[in-house]
């Protein structure tokens, strides 16, 4: 299990980079009214938010091998951890300063992630009720749909990001559902691989429009948010997903801190601006396009 969560803190890495180079991406394409499939187009022709693509792929692949024996809540907790690590990139890089609320939440998520390790139970995921997979992919489609309509008078990027989060989340769970399939063939006839595509895509194009839309600090706040606690609960009452024997709590611990304090580093999701030689501009300053 201890190379699964590599792979999960691997993949945790590819995201936090993706997400940052996303964001300057996003901001260099016109924000569209609808929800509209050509704006991943457009967002896909410009040089950061392709490099975002690449490494949002390596992700996917780091975290669907290690769904194969660690449980989804674990691994979508340690995802969600990714922004620590761009905080401590960018105070040694960029020389940020991070304020004692950051360290406090550094410390947070680090000690959610070990109670994380120390209380999840390696295990493939149970068997899925049957009609599992086409109810994945019926609620996919109505998030999509839902979305689509509602765009308009989604003004701000909270809404936006929250509903990428559930995409994300439901990829995540899909990965789960395939994660004892060992042949080509039938993953290619399993419906669920085809919604686990779909639901990335509808991420990735909420989480775009989110990113347009306001703050990219709420923006990845309400997108960890919806990317943890549903497939938690999902993984917990459809996949088997469990936890060492007497450890509930411990494991609720690590949850609770890994996923809280990754919220209170989503500012870190904005990309930084190198410090200067002037003292007073050693603190970092968000580039203020929040609503």
């Amino acid at each position: 299990m201890a190379f699964g969560f590599l792979l999960a803190i691997l993949a945790a890495v590819c995201s936090a980079t993706a997400a940052i180079v996303q964001s300057i991406g996003a901001r260099r394409v016109a924000a569209m009214e609808h929800l509209d499939p050509r704006l991943l187009w457009r967002l896909a022709r410009t040089g950061p938010y392709a490099a975002g693509l690449v490494l949002d792929g390596a992700s996917s692949g780091l975290t669907f091998t290690a769904l194969r024996t660690v449980p989804l809540f674990a691994v979508q907790a340690v995802g969600a951890a990714n922004l620590s690590l761009v905080a401590l990139i960018a105070m040694v890089v960029l020389r940020v300063r991070l304020t004692g609320r950051d360290w406090v939440a550094i410390g947070g998520v680090v000690a959610g992630l070990l109670l994380l390790v120390l209380s999840a139970r390696s295990s493939p995921p149970a068997p899925a009720p049957a009609n599992a997979g086409w109810g994945l992919l019926g609620a996919v489609l109505a998030l999509g749909v839902g979305a689509y309509l509602g765009s308009p008078r989604m003004r701000g990027p909270a809404l936006p990001g929250l509903l990428a989060g559930l995409s994300f989340g439901a990829a995540a769970v899909g990965a789960r559902l395939l994660g004892d399939i060992t042949s080509l063939s039938a993953l290619l006839t399993n419906q669920v691989t085809y919604t686990v595509v779909l639901a990335g895509l509808t991420g990735l194009l909420l989480y775009a429009t989110a990113l347009q839309r306001g703050s990219v600090t709420v923006a990845s706040a309400s997108t960890i948010l919806g990317q943890t606690l549903a497939p938690a609960v999902a993984g917990w009452l459809l996949l088997g997903d469990r936890v060492r024997t007497g450890a509930e709590p411990m494991a609720a611990l690590g949850f609770i801190l890994a996923v809280a304090g990754a919220v209170a580093l989503a500012r870190h999701a904005q990309p930084h601006q190198a410090a200067t030689d002037r003292p007073s501009d050693r603190r970092w300053r968000a580039p203020g396009r929040g609503r």
